[in-house]
């Protein structure tokens, strides 16, 4: 197995893509309404992925007591990251793709 951080830190391992793709789109929406339909998912649905997103993360992403869409400092920071890490994964993709087509 590959060593990394993330090996310290077990909880990070179920951290699923759709998880942070979901809160990327919560963000990219501002809202969990259009978000969720964004993602073809019920507004339930697609909070639940926010929840266990913060369970694995350990910390509040969006703060819930005020009526618009409000991150949390831990939000803000984590905001750029989790989009990073969604470009990575689709740079990882395409270069798959394109050894397999041989180019």
């Amino acid at each position: 197995m590959v060593d990394g951080p993330w090996m310290e830190r077990p909880r990070l391992l179920a951290l699923h893509i759709g998880e942070i793709a979901s809160f990327v789109a919560l963000v990219d929406h501002d809202g969990f309404t259009t978000a969720a339909h964004a993602m073809n998912l019920s507004q339930a649905a697609f909070s639940a992925r926010i929840n266990r997103l913060e369970r694995a993360l350990g910390v509040t992403l969006v703060d819930r007591s005020v009526r618009r869409l409000t991150l949390t400092r831990e939000g803000r920071a984590f905001q750029p990251l989790a989009k990073s890490l969604l470009f990575m994964l689709g740079a990882v993709a395409d270069s798959v793709d394109a050894h397999r087509q041989g180019v």
